[in-house]
């Protein structure tokens, strides 16, 4: 509609501006973002053609066949300082952190024995792919032409944000000794996953004429998500290298129940042009909808070569896109302020992508190993959508560098990390307001945003 175009047209500054450090918080549309185990993490995830530990029963439980003697149990802890930093000119200047030091998603893995299974082998894991709660609330005050009226109108905006998502993987795995050297497994995952967010923008304009406008708009949802998926693997080990090969399957839901709620209100703005003042609301909150989130299908491949006191490691994985769907609809609801209908509604949408890494492990001795890695973890957000889940559009490169070593029959593992990204081009002048182009290109000049991560590491198996 003409007058919601109008609206976003005022409101697109302060909203794009403070929203563009939201996709730090929830990375939904990266699949590379987290990494498990001790060694596997050191390596950067670049371990599906490798037969290293029980990191196994997420990356390749084919894998786990060919081991002799896995560990009874393997966790590995990450510290994590995510920050993203926003930069203008002048009083514009910005520069959040966005996040304080805190545990990052981890994994936890165990063996179950089973008598009278020589080549079998039985585990359980749980794997944290998501877990974020944060809070925002970023202001500034700035001179800009915002307005139909000439001239430049004193222009104030705030964002509040509250995000919590926990994604939890609880799986059994079940691995095979095919011959001396090959292995086949499979893992079923429970996936649950918890999501709230509330964004709310306010907006303050002083124009000119002394009239002043004020723009809200609020945007909330809340959902519980149950599915289960299937990651399947082989294993192949030679005397110089060993191969993987993995599937994991789209999910298939077993049910959802969620709420959504929206908020546009604006008080003394003159939207047409003809000098007189459009007030306007649209708010409505719906619950008890029915609520579906789907994740694609991947496919993965690494290689392992061996030498003498070098291991080199590589792995890729792509996942297939995800067309256009809804979360959650609600039914139409009739506006306030003009009597027309309009659905309620979370979309999602991603394209596809590949990821890859590569790592090494250089072998002082039997009980000390150092490792460092280079993993890419490009965003699947699709730049020409229009959906409101996913926004987080980072094309993030890791790097991680540590070392374990053995007491007794411990093993420690230690590492520290660091990871840099910047939004896809033009993400935000086609994925938001396609239709007020100009405007973004004239409001955000001079505006860069930038993220990165550190990451430290503290592992042990026994």
């Amino acid at each position: 509609m003409l007058l919601e175009r109008m609206i976003l047209r005022f409101f697109t500054l302060s909203s794009l501006c403070c929203s563009i450090i939201i996709p730090s918080f929830a990375q939904d549309a990266n699949y590379w973002t987290n990494q498990y185990g001790t060694r596997s993490t050191l390596l950067g995830g670049a371990v599906v053609g490798s037969v290293l530990d029980l990191s196994g029963t997420y990356y390749n439980p084919g894998g786990l066949g060919l081991i002799d003697k896995p560990s009874t149990l393997e966790a590995a802890k990450v510290f994590q300082h995510p920050q993203v930093c926003l930069r203008g000119p002048g009083r514009e200047d910005f520069d959040f952190n966005t996040s304080a030091l805190r545990p990052a998603p981890s994994l936890l893995a165990g063996t179950i024995f089973l008598k009278g299974l020589d080549n079998h082998w039985v585990g359980y894991s749980f794997v944290s792919r998501q877990d974020v709660s944060t809070g925002l609330i970023g202001s500034f005050v700035s001179a800009r032409d915002v307005l139909l009226s000439p001239g430049l109108e004193s222009v104030f905006s705030n964002l509040r944000l509250n995000i919590k998502l926990r994604e939890s993987w609880f799986g059994l795995t079940w691995a095979y000794r095919f011959k001396k050297n090959i292995g086949i497994g499979v893992s079923p995952y429970l996936v649950v996953r918890s999501h709230n967010s509330s964004t709310q923008t306010l907006a303050q304009a002083f124009p000119s004429d002394g009239r002043i406008s004020l723009v809200v708009h609020g945007r909330e949802y809340s959902y519980v998500n149950y599915r289960i998926l299937w990651k399947t693997g082989a294993a192949f080990d030679f005397d110089r290298f060993t191969l993987g090969l993995t599937l994991t399957t789209p999910s298939l839901r077993i049910h959802g129940r969620g709420s959504t709620g929206i908020n546009r209100t604006v008080v003394g703005l003159d939207l047409n042009g003809d000098s007189l003042k459009d007030d306007f609301m649209a708010t409505d909150h719906q619950g008890k909808l029915n609520a579906n989130y789907k994740t694609p299908l991947s496919m993965a491949i690494g290689l392992t070569c061996k030498f003498e006191n070098i291991r080199l490691y590589g792995s890729a994985e792509w996942f297939a896109g995800i067309a256009k769907y809804r979360i959650m609809r609600g039914e139409e609801f009739i506006i306030q302020s003009t009597g027309e209908r309009e659905p309620i509604e979370i979309t999602h949408k991603l394209d596809e992508v590949l990821n890859y890494g590569i790592g090494i492990e250089y072998i002082f001795t039997p009980k000390l190993r150092a490792y460092a890695s280079f993993t890419t973890d490009f965003s699947a957000a699709d730049p020409d959508s229009n959906t409101n889940l996913s926004i987080s559009s980072w094309d993030i490169y890791h790097a991680m560098a540590g070392a374990d070593f053995a007491l007794g029959r411990i093993s420690l593992t230690l590492g520290i990390g660091y990871a840099h990204g910047r939004p896809m081009a033009e993400h935000f002048e086609k994925e938001k307001i396609s239709v007020a182009r100009e405007f973004l290109e004239k409001s955000l000049s001079g505006l860069e945003y930038e993220y990165s991560s550190i990451k430290f590491v503290l592992g042990f198996a026994f």
